[in-house]
């Protein structure tokens, strides 16, 4: 299946699109997680629209840029920069400023983000700090997977309601031909 090009600068199949995610803890499966995990958070503080799909956007493709036993380096600016080389960003709904400082933001403390914002023209600081955290919130609930979650590291109230989902859902076994399939609805969805 290829994607409608009136939503990005390409027509890609799906399949040329995960062939970017590494095959490793950071895979598919792990985008995946952390796609519907911030799903749920945005259903639980309403957000509409714009908002959830380019937090979704951002929670899918975040750590495509990831290396295995990859700590402390800039992996969302790795992902970011992946993704525009391979042309994968829509034309308007993810080719923006917000996009970008989503995805460069990732390691960065509250604090940083703040100063971080001074770079980017955003409409809405209140907005991006709220998907930055989000974004986050997401990320250390998957980190159940890996045995190193921490409660008090949670930003958002709404966050701390999934703790219970999060740990279930990283036991689930997830079949790889229904997240492509799921991915691709919601791809024709958006467009």
């Amino acid at each position: 299946m290829t994607l409608d090009s009136s939503n990005f600068d390409k027509t890609k199949s799906l399949n040329s699109m995960l062939s970017l995610f590494s095959t490793g803890h950071y895979g598919i499966e792990h985008a995946y997680r952390v796609f519907k995990l911030v799903e749920r958070i945005a259903e639980f503080e309403k957000l509409e629209g714009d908002q959830v799909q380019i937090i979704k956007f951002c929670a899918l493709f975040i750590d495509m840029g990831r290396e295995e036993n990859q700590k402390n380096s800039n992996f969302g600016l790795k992902s970011y920069e992946k993704l525009r080389k391979a042309n994968f960003f829509g034309k308007n709904l993810f080719k923006n400023n917000l996009t970008h400082f989503l995805f460069q933001s990732q390691l960065n403390s509250p604090e940083d983000v703040y100063e971080n914002m001074a770079q980017f023209k955003l409409e809405n600081r209140e907005e991006a700090l709220l998907l930055y955290k989000l974004l986050k919130d997401a990320l250390t609930l998957e980190a159940f997977r890996f045995g190193n979650f921490c409660g008090a590291d949670l930003d958002v109230s709404n966050s701390k309601k999934m703790v219970l989902f999060a740990s279930q859902f990283q036991r689930k076994e997830l079949n790889v031909d229904l997240i492509v399939e799921e991915i691709e609805n919601w791809l024709k969805e958006i467009q």
